[in-house]
């Protein structure tokens, strides 16, 4: 006999079901396997203790009750709860993703500079000396600029130097001295 044999047995080998060959295998496996006899001795005791408790008596309505009740469980259980839903999320959910998008674009917002295409040049002489340059009666640089006549993007062809950068420049692979 082995250990899955003994296991399935000790119940029967308890309550004295077994043939007397099989009562005299289970013996001599319990004389082989001291641990097998603590685990029997340990079955019977719990046995005679449920055998000694009180008798729990129920109502004569319980048995349907239960039923109606694992009954009601079960279809309960099969209903989908449907709950409204803004892509794919719960009216609480997408709101409070709303509130933090909302938040970092504020945030974002709050830490852009206000000006970014102006340059912020305040002239001054060395020594810590101020120029005098005139306020121009609040008008900005740029509309003095636009008004303008002359323009600065124009290059003066009359001033330029041809520069001959052929005597200078020296490639590599270029034999000339």
């Amino acid at each position: 006999m082995d250990r899955y044999q003994y296991e399935d047995l000790i119940s029967d080998y308890i309550e004295n079901n077994l043939s007397m060959s099989q009562r005299k295998e289970y013996e001599t496996y319990l004389a082989n396997h001291p641990e097998a006899k603590e685990q029997v001795k340990s079955m019977k005791q719990l046995l005679g203790s449920m055998k000694s408790m009180q008798v729990v008596m129920t109502s004569n309505l319980f048995t349907d009750d239960l039923y109606k009740r694992i009954a009601a469980e079960k279809k309960a259980k099969s209903v989908v709860k449907t709950t409204r839903s803004f892509a794919g999320y719960t009216p609480l959910m997408a709101g409070l993703s709303a509130v933090v998008v909302i938040a970092i674009v504020v945030l974002g917002l709050e830490f852009m500079p206000v000006n970014t295409n102006q340059a912020g040049f305040q002239p001054y002489a060395a020594e810590g000396k101020e120029l005098n340059i005139p306020d121009n009666d609040g008008i900005s640089q740029d509309v003095l600029l636009a008004e303008a006549d002359d323009d600065s993007t124009e290059i003066d062809v009359i001033n330029a130097e041809k520069h001959d950068f052929e005597k200078r420049i020296h490639l590599v692979g270029d034999r000339r001295p």
